[in-house]
């Protein structure tokens, strides 16, 4: 996938997604934090998130400036095929987190800007964050006000916009300044719903016997005799190989 993460300018606004709950086609897991791209994340001193089941339990503390939570995932999905995404989300207390796409408008291989819709809140619009490149922001199909920005317009208008524009990222955003918290169950995106899980990291090769080693998934072994001589390379190197 080409993508380029000098997206600091392209991140720095708080953006918050309403939710929906459609079909979708397909499963899939994301491995926390594993599979969060560390350059795009954005969660503060006081938000935190923790994998509860098969959800993402996401809490802020207060509502000040560093009560935010926010991750991503890489992707290589064209605007066009990226369906109608929503949060699956519980909520226990406050706000809810919102639905983030780190969107190359052009097909150069470098974000642009992010598009966040707030269906619960304006519908089907999705509007562009203040920090987009200027071309997005003159090229977006709404220009009116009523929306979270100036620049706005529903999914179907701006593939109409940016024929070429490709999804790099998605992910969710709670705060900042927005206390909340809940559990989000899926995140729904290209007609696959996403759920959560940690990867099992086996500790000494005696977890290797009686079946321990088939329960690892960083790394996968073979057998209980290549688990045990990942062990032995530890030992030996002072550091586990990760299949």
């Amino acid at each position: 996938m080409k993508m380029h993460l000098g997206l600091a300018a392209v991140l720095g606004v708080g953006l918050s997604v309403a939710l929906a709950t459609p079909a979708t086609a397909a499963g899939a897991t994301i491995n926390v934090p594993d599979d969060f791209v560390t350059a795009l994340s954005d969660t503060r001193a006081t938000g935190h998130f923790e994998v509860v089941g098969t959800g993402l339990r996401v809490w802020t503390e207060s509502n000040t400036s560093t009560d935010k939570v926010a991750e991503y995932v890489a992707t290589d999905t064209p605007l066009a095929a990226a369906g109608e995404p929503a949060l699956q989300y519980s909520a226990t207390t406050g706000g809810a987190p919102g639905f983030q796409l780190v969107v190359d408008f052009d097909g150069n291989g470098t974000a642009d800007g992010i598009l966040v819709g707030e269906p619960g809140v304006y519908g089907n619009d999705w509007w562009l964050n203040n920090a987009a490149q200027q071309f997005v922001k003159v090229g977006a199909p709404s220009h009116t006000g009523g929306s979270g920005s100036a620049n706005h317009g529903t999914l179907d208008g701006w593939r109409t916009a940016f024929p070429d524009a490709q999804v790099v990222a998605f992910g969710f955003s709670l705060g900042s300044g927005v206390k909340g918290d809940g559990v989000l169950t899926a995140i729904d995106f290209a007609g696959t719903s996403y759920t959560f899980a940690q990867h099992t990291v086996l500790t000494g090769k005696d977890q290797c016997k009686n079946g321990g080693w088939a329960t690892s998934t960083k790394p996968v072994y073979k057998n209980q005799g290549d688990c045990v001589s990942g062990f032995a390379s530890v030992k030996s190197s002072g550091k586990l190989l990760v299949k």
